[in-house]
């Protein structure tokens, strides 16, 4: 996978996380390979068996970011790379995705926006949307909640 697949595959999976999280608030929950990725398990031939598939090691990598940079909480790490458990929003992935654009009053959070665009199929704007997050989540971290 290229540098900028990377990316754009990075910036899907949040975006269908935080989506998630958001519409489960504050209740945790399990977030399965299988929900967020097209193939989660390969045959290896080292096993004998099916294991976690780079697309599941990728979906599991995403959220342990997410996690350590503050967006959400959750168990550690599965060992099988197939779930991550007990997945909540923190406080500041809760403020963040309250937030509505430019602060108007009448537009759509951005978590709202961000669960339309995922459940419409909308990548491009759920990854717009994701920037825009991760980008107050820098600001916020830099200079605190005034900034956003």
């Amino acid at each position: 996978m290229s540098e900028q697949d990377n990316i754009a595959f990075f910036d899907e999976l949040t975006g269908k996380v935080l989506a998630c999280l958001y519409g489960a608030f504050p209740v945790p929950t399990p977030l399965l390979a299988k929900d967020f990725v097209d193939e989660p398990l390969a045959y290896s031939e080292h096993v004998m068996s099916e294991v976690a598939s780079d697309q599941a090691e990728f979906f599991i990598a995403t959220c342990e970011w997410l996690r350590r940079a503050g967006y959400i909480d959750a168990d550690e790490r599965d060992p099988y790379n197939l779930i991550v458990r007990e997945a909540v929003l923190t406080a500041k992935g809760l403020e963040l995705l309250k937030v509505r654009p430019q602060n108007l009053s009448d537009e759509p959070t951005l978590g709202e926006q961000l669960a339309t665009a995922t459940r419409d199929g909308a990548t491009d704007a759920a990854k717009k949307t994701v920037s825009e997050v991760l980008g107050m989540g820098a600001r916020f971290m830099m200079h605190g909640i005034s900034s956003l």
